[in-house]
């Protein structure tokens, strides 16, 4: 850690934080993409006071995460805190409480029936990544649409079918070429897949969702979930524009071009035959 004095000023100042270009981007994604969820923003708070100066309200009953994901992606906006979630995969992932023994032990994950074994079970409980693992616990979250965050969120999380997925992914990598390394196992899907793992080592993930959240938030077949660390989400925007030529077909690409003109935005697309 570096040497700190009130004196001393330290980096670079940050630059606040542009919700009306974070609109704009939200907005030049839905004219790409076509979405029929609003992407959504989820930001952790790791203070009671930061927590108590989120301006969103709090929900009044209990609920999984996966269900506040699925009202933020219908424009619902809240923040959270322990008292507000009734499943514990999201709750340990997060580190709004500890985990358990039974929970470590593997007998939870055991009790499924999706193992053959508690070793086995163990085993893919020990491979789960969760913010209660660093020792830092988190006191509340804010979660709901991206375009509507006037604070930098920490991840983003799509609902998506295959080929935006697909265009998420191409746009991702744009940049830097470097290949995706996706993990998981339909195994708490929205909390740790989509969400924890982005937000812990930095990268797209991308799951197909899990039997739970499936039931509990009740997404159609098709859809299926992409996290987003908030760092990548303007350069992952920038690159699925960039690829529209090269991916589309010729009647797609009118159908971007009319949604941007329905924004009164102009777009220039490549128009390649095919």
């Amino acid at each position: 850690m570096p040497f700190k004095h009130e004196k001393i000023k330290y980096g670079f100042v940050q630059d606040e934080f542009d919700s009306e270009l974070l609109k704009n981007y939200c907005e030049d994604l839905d004219c790409a993409l076509n979405f029929e969820r609003k992407p959504v923003g989820v930001k952790l708070y790791f203070t009671e006071e930061d927590y108590k100066n989120e301006e969103w309200e709090e929900p009044r009953g209990k609920q999984s995460y996966c269900c506040m994901v699925e009202k933020a992606t219908r424009g619902r906006m809240m923040k959270t805190r322990l008292e507000h979630h009734n499943c514990d995969g999201a709750t340990t992932a997060f580190h709004l409480e500890e985990s358990s023994e039974r929970i470590e032990s593997g007998m939870e994950y055991f009790s499924y029936n999706l193992y053959k074994t508690p070793a086995a079970a163990r085993r893919m409980r020990s491979s789960v990544p969760g913010l209660y693992r660093t020792g830092a616990k988190t006191y509340g979250m804010a979660i709901g649409p991206l375009e509507n965050f006037t604070k930098t969120p920490d991840i983003v999380v799509f609902i998506v079918n295959p080929y935006q997925t697909m265009r998420l992914q191409q746009g991702y990598v744009y940049k830097d070429g470097k290949r995706l390394i996706h993990t998981g196992a339909s195994m708490q899907a929205l909390c740790v897949e989509a969400s924890v793992e982005p937000y812990m080592f930095g990268r797209m993930n991308i799951t197909p969702m899990c039997p739970s959240t499936r039931m509990l938030a009740k997404w159609a077949d098709h859809e299926m979930a992409v996290g987003l660390p908030y760092e990548y989400f303007e350069s992952t925007v920038e690159g699925v524009i960039a690829t529209i030529g090269t991916t589309d077909l010729k009647k797609r690409k009118e159908e971007i071009t009319e949604r941007f003109l329905s924004k009164n935005k102009k777009i220039n697309i490549p128009s390649y035959e095919y």
